[in-house]
């Protein structure tokens, strides 16, 4: 009998979209993952991120993670089968003065993409969140397991897309 042809283990077996990918983090994740051959689609809607911070290796999307038809169709035409969420509001003063901005951006953009990622069959979701979600720590380092208590809108933001999180993994086959 032949032998069985062994799948090839230099080919990834999904792309992986980054949020966020024009902006400062994004872009460096975008080129890391690139530079381990996998393949990576960028949704930015370029508001603070610049399209030229995005290797030419990724394929890049302008538009809103809160749009779920672009976000669905993305996760569908380029079989995505992990997401690294950085797109998001960050500027704390602004969170204060313009906290819907935060709770739209931050909080509900992030629950369209989360939803998304349910219904597309993403399995795998990492979360860029924040250290204001502990607000003014009483210990520092700050560790994980310590009490959140955000002080302004932009931790609370994250700290609820961070909830979110918990919960849909909980009641899907969903890692975070």
């Amino acid at each position: 009998m032949p032998a069985q042809p062994r799948e090839n283990p230099f080919v990834k077996p999904f792309s992986i979209l980054v949020t966020g990918g024009a902006g400062y983090i994004g872009s460096h994740a975008v080129l890391a993952l690139a530079d381990a051959g996998w393949p990576v689609v960028v949704i930015d809607n370029l508001v603070t991120g610049f399209r030229w911070a995005v290797d030419e290796r990724a394929t890049f999307v302008e538009g809103d993670i809160g749009d779920a038809s672009l976000v669905g169709g993305v996760l569908a035409d380029h079989g995505v089968g992990a997401i690294l969420h950085f797109a998001g509001s960050v500027v704390v003063p602004e969170s204060v003065e313009n906290p819907l901005k935060y709770y739209r951006n931050n909080t509900a953009n992030s629950r369209s993409l989360i939803e998304s990622a349910v219904t597309g069959g993403v399995k795998q979701f990492i979360f860029s969140s924040t250290a204001a979600t502990y607000g003014i720590p009483e210990v520092i380092p700050i560790k994980e397991e310590m009490p959140t208590r955000p002080i302004n809108p932009y931790g609370m933001s994250k700290l609820m897309t961070e909830a979110m999180l918990k919960d849909v993994a909980a009641a899907h086959a969903m890692n975070y």
